[in-house]
């Protein structure tokens, strides 16, 4: 099955500029076809959380700099059928089928986008609870 790009617009958006469309196909869409084939079930934008514009990002208490804004490449939040048990594969074909350089893992979904990392390599967080801090926030866990 092929990807929609209505399953990436939060907004359920009936128009979109060909330069989010290009990026969209270009750094998200194809380079997850390989992943969504090996993975076999269903892999889909969590709640089509892909592009987001920027009004929409300050609508909802947000500052607008997000990666899900597309200034850069873009951003998206990948999840699949069962993700508990088969969010380790996913991130797994993600990792080796794309060129995203963060992955965030949440709940429900990984979160992908090509946004520059300090040393310049692949990095994994996770979104946790920082007692220190007392919010929950992205936590390095490791270069890839």
């Amino acid at each position: 099955m092929l990807f929609k790009t209505k399953e990436f617009l939060i907004t359920g958006a009936k128009t979109l500029s060909i330069d989010i469309v290009d990026k969209l196909f270009w750094y998200h869409i194809i380079p997850c076809i390989p992943v969504r084939k090996e993975l076999g079930i269903p892999m889909t934008a969590s709640l089509k959380s892909g592009y987001r514009p920027k009004w929409w990002e300050l609508r909802h208490g947000r500052k607008g700099g997000s990666q899900h804004v597309f200034l850069g490449k873009g951003a998206i939040d990948w999840t699949c059928k069962n993700f508990k048990i088969n969010k380790e594969k996913l991130l797994d074909l993600l990792i080796k089928h794309t060129t995203y350089t963060r992955f965030a893992i949440y709940n429900g979904f990984i979160h992908c986008d090509y946004k520059a990392t300090p040393g310049g390599d692949r990095e994994l967080y996770a979104y946790e609870f920082d007692e220190a801090e007392g919010i929950k926030k992205w936590v390095f866990k490791q270069i890839l």
